[in-house]
C-alpha cells in the first residue's frame, strides 16, 4: 500500500494530499483559490529614517489590511545605492513572498541589506559602450 503527503514550503496555502488507495482527500485548509490576496500600492512618505511605502492587502470576505514597509535612507546611498523608482518594487516583492508564506506578523516592516539584495532587479543589457571627447 502507497500512502504519502505533499508538502510544499508554503502548506497552508495549497492543498495537503493524502493518497491512500488510489482515494485522494483534500485537507479541509484554504486551497490556493481561497487564499488569493490582492496587493495594492497605496504610495510612500519621507521620513526622518528613510522612506516609508504604504500597501493594502485584501482577500475575499476579509477586511483590508494596511502594511508599511520601511527603507532606511542608507539604502539610497553609496555605491549599491537603490533608486527611488525601484524601491516600491523591492517593497512589493518582499511582501508577495511573505504573504505566499504566511508570514505577516507586523504591520510595519523594515527591510534590511539582505531584504535589497534578494529582491532587487538589476536588468541585463547591453554595457554601455565608453563616452568619447570630440
Amino acid at each position: 500500500m502507497f500512502r504519502g503527503v505533499v508538502i510544499s514550503p508554503c502548506a497552508t496555502d495549497v492543498p495537503v494530499r493524502d493518497i491512500c488507495r488510489h482515494d485522494i482527500k483534500y485537507n479541509e485548509q484554504r486551497t490556493m483559490k481561497d487564499a488569493k490576496q490582492n496587493i495594492r500600492y497605496l504610495g510612500f512618505e519621507s521620513t526622518e529614517d528613510g522612506r516609508r511605502f504604504d500597501f493594502s492587502i485584501t482577500a475575499a470576505g476579509e477586511e483590508a489590511k494596511r502594511v508599511s514597509l520601511i527603507i532606511p535612507a542608507l539604502m539610497f546611498t553609496g555605491a549599491n545605492k537603490i533608486t527611488f523608482q525601484e524601491s516600491a518594487k523591492i517593497c512589493y516583492e518582499k511582501l508577495r513572498v511573505m504573504l505566499e508564506c504566511e508570514r505577516l506578523d507586523e504591520p510595519r516592516i523594515r527591510l534590511t541589506g539582505d531584504d535589497i539584495a534578494q529582491f532587487r532587479h538589476i536588468p541585463r543589457g547591453r554595457p554601455r559602450p565608453p563616452k568619447t571627447e570630440n
